[in-house]
Protein backbone atom coordinates (compact mmCIF):
# COMPACT_ATOMS: atom_id res chain seq x y z
CA UNK A 1 0.00 0.00 0.00
CA UNK A 2 1.22 3.55 -1.02
CA UNK A 3 1.74 6.03 1.61
CA UNK A 4 -1.52 8.34 -0.38
CA UNK A 5 -3.26 5.65 -0.04
CA UNK A 6 -2.71 5.12 3.53
CA UNK A 7 -3.85 8.81 3.89
CA UNK A 8 -7.03 8.31 1.92
CA UNK A 9 -7.69 5.28 3.75
CA UNK A 10 -7.05 7.18 7.27
CA UNK A 11 -8.85 10.50 6.21
CA UNK A 12 -12.25 7.96 5.07
CA UNK A 13 -12.22 6.55 8.26
CA UNK A 14 -11.26 9.92 10.19
CA UNK A 15 -14.53 11.20 8.49
CA UNK A 16 -16.82 8.41 8.86
CA UNK A 17 -16.02 8.53 12.67
CA UNK A 18 -16.65 12.31 12.62
CA UNK A 19 -20.01 11.84 10.48
CA UNK A 20 -21.31 8.66 13.30
CA UNK A 21 -20.55 10.79 16.37
CA UNK A 22 -22.32 13.77 15.13
CA UNK A 23 -25.47 11.69 14.12
CA UNK A 24 -25.39 9.97 17.77
CA UNK A 25 -24.98 13.52 19.37
CA UNK A 26 -28.70 14.86 17.55
CA UNK A 27 -30.07 11.47 18.23
CA UNK A 28 -29.25 11.30 22.05
CA UNK A 29 -30.25 15.04 22.04
CA UNK A 30 -33.73 13.94 20.42
CA UNK A 31 -34.07 11.29 22.91
CA UNK A 32 -33.37 13.54 25.81
CA UNK A 33 -35.29 16.41 24.70
CA UNK A 34 -38.64 14.21 23.86
CA UNK A 35 -38.40 12.33 27.21
CA UNK A 36 -38.27 16.05 28.96
CA UNK A 37 -41.42 16.84 27.05
CA UNK A 38 -39.02 19.56 25.49
CA UNK A 39 -41.10 19.99 22.48
CA UNK A 40 -39.98 23.52 21.17
CA UNK A 41 -35.98 21.76 20.79
CA UNK A 42 -37.26 18.12 19.44
CA UNK A 43 -38.89 20.57 16.47
CA UNK A 44 -35.90 22.75 16.21
CA UNK A 45 -33.68 19.57 15.99
CA UNK A 46 -35.57 17.61 13.64
CA UNK A 47 -35.46 20.46 11.36
CA UNK A 48 -31.96 21.53 11.25
CA UNK A 49 -30.77 20.90 7.69
CA UNK A 50 -27.44 18.30 9.17
CA UNK A 51 -30.60 16.37 10.66
CA UNK A 52 -32.06 15.85 7.78
CA UNK A 53 -29.28 15.21 6.13
CA UNK A 54 -27.50 13.02 8.49
CA UNK A 55 -30.84 11.26 10.01
CA UNK A 56 -32.84 11.14 7.04
CA UNK A 57 -36.13 12.49 6.81
CA UNK A 58 -38.13 9.84 8.14
CA UNK A 59 -36.57 9.81 11.12
CA UNK A 60 -37.08 13.36 11.87
CA UNK A 61 -40.59 13.11 10.90
CA UNK A 62 -40.81 10.44 13.39
CA UNK A 63 -39.49 12.47 16.40
CA UNK A 64 -41.47 15.36 15.13
CA UNK A 65 -44.50 13.03 14.87
CA UNK A 66 -43.61 11.57 18.20
CA UNK A 67 -43.34 14.88 19.97
CA UNK A 68 -46.81 16.74 18.53
CA UNK A 69 -48.82 13.58 20.38
CA UNK A 70 -47.34 13.13 23.55
CA UNK A 71 -47.65 17.38 23.63
CA UNK A 72 -51.02 16.76 22.71
CA UNK A 73 -51.17 18.89 19.47
CA UNK A 74 -53.83 17.14 18.02
CA UNK A 75 -53.98 20.01 14.67
CA UNK A 76 -50.12 20.07 14.12
CA UNK A 77 -50.20 15.83 14.53
CA UNK A 78 -52.88 15.53 12.21
CA UNK A 79 -51.25 17.57 9.84
CA UNK A 80 -47.98 15.81 10.54
CA UNK A 81 -49.72 12.69 10.05
CA UNK A 82 -51.23 13.45 6.81
CA UNK A 83 -48.34 14.76 5.45
CA UNK A 84 -46.14 11.60 6.16
CA UNK A 85 -49.07 9.88 4.78
CA UNK A 86 -48.57 11.48 1.40
CA UNK A 87 -44.82 11.68 1.27
CA UNK A 88 -42.18 9.07 -0.35
CA UNK A 89 -39.57 8.56 1.74
CA UNK A 90 -36.17 7.80 0.19
CA UNK A 91 -36.32 3.83 1.66
CA UNK A 92 -39.68 2.16 0.65
CA UNK A 93 -39.38 0.44 3.91
CA UNK A 94 -39.71 3.18 5.83
CA UNK A 95 -42.62 4.31 4.67
CA UNK A 96 -44.52 0.88 5.21
CA UNK A 97 -43.28 0.23 9.01
CA UNK A 98 -44.65 3.75 9.23
CA UNK A 99 -47.80 2.86 8.15
CA UNK A 100 -47.99 -0.69 9.20
CA UNK A 101 -46.69 0.83 13.37
CA UNK A 102 -48.77 3.47 13.40
CA UNK A 103 -52.15 1.80 11.90
CA UNK A 104 -52.13 -1.02 14.31
CA UNK A 105 -51.24 1.66 16.83
CA UNK A 106 -54.48 3.61 16.54
CA UNK A 107 -56.40 -0.04 15.88
CA UNK A 108 -55.99 -1.26 19.35
CA UNK A 109 -56.29 2.92 20.83
CA UNK A 110 -59.83 2.61 18.87
CA UNK A 111 -59.15 5.73 16.92
CA UNK A 112 -61.09 4.95 14.02
CA UNK A 113 -60.80 8.55 12.23
CA UNK A 114 -56.55 8.15 12.43
CA UNK A 115 -56.50 4.51 11.87
CA UNK A 116 -58.89 5.01 8.56
CA UNK A 117 -56.42 7.63 7.20
CA UNK A 118 -53.42 4.47 7.36
CA UNK A 119 -55.65 2.05 6.62
CA UNK A 120 -56.33 4.08 3.15
CA UNK A 121 -52.99 5.16 2.47
CA UNK A 122 -51.88 0.85 2.74
CA UNK A 123 -54.16 -0.30 0.57
CA UNK A 124 -52.89 2.08 -2.06
CA UNK A 125 -49.14 1.32 -0.93
CA UNK A 126 -49.62 -2.40 -0.84
CA UNK A 127 -52.49 -2.54 -3.69
CA UNK A 128 -49.95 -5.18 -5.41
CA UNK A 129 -50.03 -7.00 -2.04
CA UNK A 130 -53.21 -8.50 -1.86
CA UNK A 131 -52.54 -10.89 1.12
CA UNK A 132 -51.41 -7.47 3.03
CA UNK A 133 -54.53 -5.55 2.36
CA UNK A 134 -56.66 -7.84 3.20
CA UNK A 135 -55.29 -8.90 7.20
CA UNK A 136 -55.02 -5.15 7.36
CA UNK A 137 -59.07 -4.96 6.05
CA UNK A 138 -59.92 -7.47 8.47
CA UNK A 139 -58.42 -6.14 11.68
CA UNK A 140 -60.08 -3.22 11.05
CA UNK A 141 -63.49 -4.79 10.47
CA UNK A 142 -62.62 -6.56 13.74
CA UNK A 143 -61.21 -3.70 16.13
CA UNK A 144 -63.23 -0.83 14.55
CA UNK A 145 -66.50 -2.75 13.25
CA UNK A 146 -66.34 -5.39 15.87
CA UNK A 147 -67.48 -8.12 13.45
CA UNK A 148 -67.72 -11.26 14.54
CA UNK A 149 -68.15 -13.78 11.35
CA UNK A 150 -64.78 -14.03 10.17
CA UNK A 151 -63.15 -16.76 12.26
CA UNK A 152 -63.59 -19.51 10.04
CA UNK A 153 -62.36 -17.35 7.27
CA UNK A 154 -59.23 -16.06 9.30
CA UNK A 155 -58.21 -19.67 10.81
CA UNK A 156 -58.44 -21.28 7.53
CA UNK A 157 -56.05 -18.53 6.18
CA UNK A 158 -53.71 -19.30 9.11
CA UNK A 159 -53.91 -23.42 7.82
CA UNK A 160 -52.99 -22.24 4.11
CA UNK A 161 -49.80 -20.69 5.80
CA UNK A 162 -50.79 -17.39 4.21
CA UNK A 163 -49.12 -15.11 6.43
CA UNK A 164 -46.07 -15.32 8.84
CA UNK A 165 -44.22 -13.50 11.94
CA UNK A 166 -46.26 -9.57 12.29
CA UNK A 167 -48.95 -10.84 9.88
CA UNK A 168 -49.88 -14.12 11.25
CA UNK A 169 -49.72 -12.72 14.96
CA UNK A 170 -52.35 -10.42 14.00
CA UNK A 171 -54.46 -12.39 12.06
CA UNK A 172 -54.48 -14.93 15.17
CA UNK A 173 -55.07 -11.28 17.44
CA UNK A 174 -58.35 -10.79 15.77
CA UNK A 175 -59.55 -14.38 15.90
CA UNK A 176 -59.16 -14.02 19.88
CA UNK A 177 -61.06 -10.95 19.95
CA UNK A 178 -63.85 -12.22 17.98
CA UNK A 179 -63.75 -14.81 20.55
CA UNK A 180 -63.99 -12.42 22.94
CA UNK A 181 -66.66 -10.53 21.54
CA UNK A 182 -68.70 -14.02 21.53
CA UNK A 183 -67.83 -14.65 25.29
CA UNK A 184 -66.06 -17.60 24.43
CA UNK A 185 -63.06 -16.96 26.75
CA UNK A 186 -61.27 -20.19 26.42
CA UNK A 187 -60.80 -19.65 23.07
CA UNK A 188 -60.20 -16.13 23.52
CA UNK A 189 -57.55 -16.86 25.56
CA UNK A 190 -55.92 -19.64 23.44
CA UNK A 191 -55.58 -17.77 20.57
CA UNK A 192 -54.22 -14.50 21.90
CA UNK A 193 -51.29 -17.17 23.37
CA UNK A 194 -50.66 -18.27 20.17
CA UNK A 195 -50.53 -14.82 18.89
CA UNK A 196 -48.11 -13.66 21.63
CA UNK A 197 -45.15 -15.52 20.15
CA UNK A 198 -45.72 -13.94 17.01
CA UNK A 199 -44.36 -10.75 17.83
CA UNK A 200 -41.15 -8.94 19.41
CA UNK A 201 -41.50 -8.15 22.70
CA UNK A 202 -41.51 -3.98 21.95
CA UNK A 203 -44.52 -4.86 19.09
CA UNK A 204 -47.66 -2.27 19.55
CA UNK A 205 -49.48 -5.98 20.37
CA UNK A 206 -47.44 -7.32 22.96
CA UNK A 207 -48.57 -4.86 25.88
CA UNK A 208 -52.41 -5.43 24.72
CA UNK A 209 -52.12 -9.00 24.62
CA UNK A 210 -49.94 -9.08 28.11
CA UNK A 211 -53.12 -7.52 29.25
CA UNK A 212 -55.91 -9.93 27.73
CA UNK A 213 -53.90 -12.75 28.85
CA UNK A 214 -53.91 -11.39 32.25
CA UNK A 215 -57.03 -10.25 32.34
CA UNK A 216 -59.05 -13.57 30.89
CA UNK A 217 -56.55 -15.85 32.99
CA UNK A 218 -57.78 -13.63 35.86
CA UNK A 219 -61.49 -14.72 34.99
CA UNK A 220 -62.25 -11.14 34.38
CA UNK A 221 -64.03 -11.85 31.27
CA UNK A 222 -64.10 -8.64 28.72
CA UNK A 223 -64.80 -6.44 31.32
CA UNK A 224 -63.01 -3.71 30.29
CA UNK A 225 -61.52 -2.35 26.82
CA UNK A 226 -57.57 -2.82 26.59
CA UNK A 227 -56.06 -0.30 25.33
CA UNK A 228 -52.20 -0.56 23.79
CA UNK A 229 -49.88 1.68 25.86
Amino acid sequence: MSPVTGILILIVFIAYVAVEAVKNFLLRNLNVSLKKKDFETVERLADLPMSRKLLGDYTCDLYKLRGRYVKQDTAAFEELLRQMIATTYKNPEDKKNFLEQYYHTFLLRENATYAQWLLEAIRAEQSDNDNYVRFSQQAYDVMMDHKTDMIDEMIDQVNEKAYRGFALGVVLFMVARQYELLEDYEHALIYYQNAKVCFHPKAVYAKAIEDKLKQLGNGEKGKAQVQAQ
